[in-house]
């Protein structure tokens, strides 16, 4: 049987062995998903010893190992595309033709829920793999800013996007995030607990963050009777390509998504 994972610290409250077994069944592929506690010290040896196991066809990544992965590729003779090593984050491993590659599929993730909407200007709070992910996704006429703690994360974003039209914002200014019509949120829970004082609900909120559930400002949101689109529906939408790449399923990307955040929020509501 084979075998495919996600990895990270912490991982225990990961829902994508419960996704990815449930669309698994579904698509009817004999394989198994699992979940694996390592952090950035563990990536390589484990990687060095299960790369090499013809039973593994994929890994999932996430924090912090997304942007860990761009560090170490080349020396675990993994092939990563051109986007990933442009945003410096990846977070899906897969194996094809023999050799292993890398993607972000974050990026397709946040392209196929911002599909339907159009904007003049966003906001994203974070600076690291996951902004950057939204960030690739965005129309390339749309104006950003990037609310950051660290301004030593501004190199690395402008080197990513030298055309884009970037304003960065220090932390200490984050209420003035709210005003754009789509916020962002690609921050840990315990950072975004911090910004309750300051919310104001935007037009619409993409909160990245799904455990626990519902995250503070995605409650705030859906009080304020203002649209969300949840950490819930990211992790199902980024889900789908690592699907398609790890197992070679063909399936409708609309009726397996709906069918995945079903399952996801069945799992999170027990």
């Amino acid at each position: 049987m084979k075998r495919a994972a996600v990895l990270g610290s912490p991982i225990k409250h990961s829902l994508s062995p419960t996704i990815h077994n449930a669309a698994y069944q579904k698509l009817g592929v004999v394989a198994s998903y699992e979940a694996h506690e390592i952090d950035s010290a563990n990536l390589t040896s484990f990687l060095t010893e299960h790369l090499k196991e013809q039973e593994w066809n994929g890994f999932s990544l996430t924090m912090p190992l997304k942007e860990k992965i761009c560090e170490i590729a080349k020396d675990l003779d993994l092939v990563l595309d051109s986007q990933s090593l442009r945003i410096s984050s990846a977070n899906t491993l897969y194996r094809q033709d023999g050799r292993w590659k890398g993607t972000s599929t974050d990026v397709t993730g946040f392209s196929f829920l911002l599909k339907p909407y159009s904007f003049d200007e966003v906001t994203i709070i974070g600076a690291g793999g996951t902004a950057r992910a939204a960030l690739e996704a965005l129309d390339d006429k749309c104006l950003v800013k990037i609310v950051r703690r660290d301004e030593g994360r501004d190199k690395k974003i402008r080197d990513a996007f030298p055309y884009r039209a970037i304003t960065f914002i220090d932390w200490r200014e984050v209420e003035k995030a709210w005003s754009s019509p789509l916020v962002v949120l690609a921050i840990p829970i315990d950072a975004e607990t911090k910004l309750v004082p300051s919310f104001t609900p935007p037009d619409v909120l993409l909160d990245a963050v799904y455990s626990p559930w519902l995250p503070p400002l995605s409650k705030l949101q859906i009080d304020s009777g203002k649209e969300l689109i949840s950490g819930v529906e990211l992790l199902c939408a980024q889900a789908l390509d690592q699907i398609r790449l790890m197992t070679s399923a063909t399936f409708d990307s609309h009726d397996l998504f709906d069918f995945l955040k079903t399952t996801a929020e069945r799992a999170l509501t027990k």
